[in-house]
């Protein structure tokens, strides 16, 4: 087992981070004395393998438990599926001493942690990731939110969990594309944080691939801990510091909004990442040997067809209202080394297009 504290301006909590020990969440929640009621928010591709296990964990629950399904994909961050879980909660005479649990994925997390931060004005919350992707990202720092009007995460607050608990058990049935999906933001991970780390992914991606135990446990512990340190410096991206974790995502959100949410998250992040690397180029703050080496691991990740076929100008139209915009210009993060990110870097359109084009001709489908 290993616990990795995230300190917060608010409040800190615990990661715990575990391989077959689901049994033990019960007890992590009683340790951090939190209510007895408890809504646990399950996937429904989470619940077809593991409904029987999670029900068994808390087999001996004193408190009240009450299970509720949630439909899988991206379509459910949304009003609609917000407004069930508020149903439930309240014909099941839920107060503001419940404990929210939402396994699953992000679209799990988001939409449940958004239900758990303003139901009552805020309700206990407990994550328990199921997906590479959640492990090693969503889960941590707080963000919660449904998407609306087709824009990607455009409604949302910042609330943090009581406790993150990672049982990496749960890989073992992921889809091998939900799974293919993360490595753009492990990949993410090398290129901000350092050398070393970076270098480890490019000996060792394969084995994170083929889920070798002793590798996977290694990049989600990095991963969680390099979140959490920028977490700590900038809960709310106030002072452009969490930025840096937006890598490839100015990219990623508009390319997810064009096609229509047609693809995962994390593929849309891989994409966003080579993009970005052709845009820093392109600007001149990358040059082209490093830019060369950078994308050797963001290429090696096989992307779906329909990523060619995006519309460059549908792209640009859904970049301007990502949230990160200001003065009415499209911000980016971008790169010029591992570990050296520049934030809120406007780019011109035709830049923009440029770099679209390339990543077309470069990408693995």
């Amino acid at each position: 087992m290993k616990k990795i504290i995230v300190k917060t301006n608010l409040k800190s909590y615990p990661v715990f981070i575990y391989n077959s020990e689901l049994n033990k969440l019960p007890e992590k929640l009683d340790k951090q004395k939190l209510f007895k009621n408890l809504l646990v928010v399950i996937d429904e591709n989470v619940a077809h393998y593991y409904q029987t296990k999670i029900k068994s964990v808390f087999s001996n629950h004193l408190g009240k438990i009450r299970y509720y399904i949630l439909p899988s994909g991206e379509k459910t961050k949304s009003e609609r599926e917000l407004k069930k879980i508020y149903d439930f909660l309240l014909k099941n005479n839920f107060g503001r001493d419940t404990v929210l649990i939402a396994i699953g994925g992000g679209v799990t997390g988001d939409l449940a942690g958004y239900a758990a931060s303003t139901f009552m004005r805020g309700i206990q919350l407990v994550h328990v990731p199921t997906t590479f992707l959640s492990m090693i990202d969503s889960s941590i720092g707080g963000k919660t939110g449904i998407n609306f009007n087709k824009k990607k995460n455009i409604i949302g607050a910042f609330y943090q969990p009581r406790l993150v608990f990672i049982d990496i058990m749960f890989l073992s049935t992921l889809p091998s594309r939900e799974f293919n999906s993360a490595l753009g933001e492990l990949i993410k991970y090398g290129l901000i944080s350092n050398i070393d780390f970076y270098n480890f992914l490019s000996d060792n991606l394969e084995k994170v691939k083929s889920l070798n135990d002793r590798v996977i446990k290694v990049v989600v512990e990095e991963s969680v801990l390099i979140k959490a340190g920028v977490i700590q410096q900038d809960e709310f991206e106030q002072r452009g510091i969490r930025e840096i974790l937006n890598l490839g995502h100015t990219f990623a959100h508009a390319i997810e909004s064009e096609l229509g949410f047609r693809v995962k998250h994390g593929e849309a992040v891989t994409t966003g990442i080579i993009c970005s690397l052709f845009l820093s180029n392109k600007i001149g703050l990358l040059d082209t040997s490093k830019q060369k080496n950078l994308l050797r691991l963001p290429v090696s990740v096989q992307l779906p067809a329909i990523i060619k076929k995006i519309n460059n100008q549908n792209v640009f139209d859904a970049m301007r209202s990502d949230k990160k915009n200001k003065d009415d210009k499209i911000m980016f993060v971008l790169i010029s080394g591992i570990g050296n990110l520049l934030v809120d870097v406007p780019a011109k359109k035709r830049d923009i297009f440029y770099a679209l084009d390339k990543m077309k001709e470069t990408c693995l489908v």
